[in-house]
């Protein structure tokens, strides 16, 4: 029995010493594939992003115009020694594109939502998006939403701009079904203002210079949702690496030059 039982504390010993050492190993892989995305990035010169292609004014493949969420990625990957190459995807393929090892970020005007953190992990964010204030050219009386109040301002149909505009005290509110009409209301002078999504309306603009229309440049929205580039959460370093290039980018007015490129607005990113 002593013997019995000298060979079941030593086989014992032996097991813990495995368990151990597997756990040691288990820990080192982790760490070791948490630096991967950073090490094979620049062992390659290339960070691979995941986009959506005909997404303008967000990405395009069009070399002429690659649309801003691109050449945010090139700046991104220059500041980081290397260039960016996109691998197009479907808009609700890019996180498993992501974590399925198809790229190593996502640079497309993903918002950070919680709902997204559960399965992947963000970067700080690079710029914020939200509602603008669109007026005739030749009018410079609106810089926030309270000159509005006087004003016949047109809304999208079911978005939550028109409850905004209505909590906000604008009682003149001309809701229509589509964004296209409301540009075209608003140039031929039917209303005096519209409140729409940033990118897209301003990119409207920025495609038709015979539009007597601009953005009122001055507004920043309370209500903003930030963009951040979307990694996998083992990507430790790599997240770590674009945090820096971001703070870099924002400090030296880059990504504020290349949104102004696309006449969007830049949104200080919402703490």
């Amino acid at each position: 029995m002593k013997s019995a039982r000298r060979k079941l504390t030593a086989t014992s010993g032996l097991g813990a010493l495995a368990l151990m050492g597997f756990l040691s190993a288990f820990a080192i892989g982790n760490a070791a594939q948490a630096d991967d995305a950073l090490a094979r990035t620049k062992a390659k010169g290339v960070l691979e992003v995941c986009g959506v292609d005909g997404l303008l004014p967000y990405s395009s493949s069009d070399t002429n115009t690659p649309g801003f969420e691109v050449e945010i990625a090139r700046a991104m990957a220059a500041k980081m020694g290397v260039k960016a190459e996109y691998n197009w995807v479907t808009w609700d393929a890019l996180i498993p594109a992501l974590t399925s090892g198809r790229c190593d970020a996502i640079i497309n005007g993903l918002f950070i939502t919680e709902e997204r953190l559960k399965v992947i992990d963000f970067t700080d964010p690079y710029y914020a998006s939200g509602e603008t204030i669109l007026v005739l050219k030749s009018d410079d009386s609106v810089h926030k939403v309270e000159d509005l109040k006087d004003k016949k301002v047109g809304a999208l149909a079911g978005s939550v701009t028109v409850q905004f505009l209505e909590k906000a005290g604008i009682k003149n509110v001309v809701v229509y079904p589509d964004q296209n009409t409301i540009i075209l209301e608003l140039n031929n002078k039917r209303i005096d203002a519209t409140y729409l999504e940033a990118p897209s309306a301003a990119w409207a603009i920025q495609k038709d210079p015979t539009l007597n229309i601009k953005v009122v440049h001055d507004y920043i929205p309370e209500e903003r949702w930030n963009a951040g580039v979307g990694v996998r959460k083992e990507d430790t370093a790599l997240k770590a690496e674009l945090n820096t290039v971001i703070a870099a980018l924002i400090a030296d007015g880059t990504i504020s030059k290349i949104l102004e490129k696309y006449g969007i607005p830049f949104f200080p990113p919402k703490s």
